[in-house]
């Protein structure tokens, strides 16, 4: 884990000792489901593109914190912001490094959003996994609605719990409500709110 958490130090010691004159803007994000899911995301990224993250997502059985950072690329509609995390489970002494990737993409009233990472174990017994949370493809409709499609899956030891479903945003002045009924191995009613300030 020596190497993770030099990484980890790096990205965050840049994120706190770089300087700029422009805006930078926090974002935090809460979701709930009715199968137990829940998730709380706060996300930093500074003026000169470097983010650090840092959520907490829980299901039955499992409590992880993820503390990490990147670098937004944006070039054109396209934002690609890869990640690194010290991840620290709650669960069977869970130690480990998740590497991913956020991505937006905005034109035309299109607006995509996607998380993807893998997970690999350092110490523990959780094996490595990967996982899709979430893949949102919307269209906007009047000045504040989005309506679309949310996806997303996790991986384990060859097994897929994949779920795809409609999805609605409300997007207001301090962020957005998100309301999603997803189809897949397990069917789940979720519901979120992302703060932008």
């Amino acid at each position: 884990m020596g190497r993770t958490a030099i990484l980890v130090g790096a990205f965050v010691a840049a994120a706190v000792l770089s300087q700029s004159n422009a805006a930078a803007q926090n974002v935090v994000e809460v979701r709930a489901a009715d199968t137990k899911y829940r998730y709380v995301d706060w996300n930093y990224t500074f003026a000169n593109a470097v983010v650090v993250d840092a959520f907490y997502v829980g299901v039955p059985g499992s409590n992880e914190l993820n503390v990490g950072g990147g670098y937004a690329f944006k070039r054109g509609h396209l934002v690609l912001t890869p990640l690194v995390y010290a991840v620290f489970g709650k669960e069977e002494s869970q130690r480990g490094v998740k590497i991913a990737l956020l991505a937006s993409f905005e034109k035309d009233g299109w607006k995509l959003l996607c998380f993807i990472g893998h997970y690999a174990r350092v110490t523990g017994s959780v094996s490595s996994y990967q996982v899709l949370d979430t893949l949102d493809l919307t269209r906007t409709i009047g000045t504040r609605w989005e309506l679309g499609l949310q996806a997303g899956f996790f991986r384990a030891e060859g097994a897929w719990n994949t779920q795809v479903g409609p999805l609605l945003k409300v997007n207001d002045r301090l962020g957005a409500w998100a309301v999603s009924y997803r189809f897949g191995s397990q069917n789940e009613f979720r519901v979120g709110r992302v703060l932008t300030f």
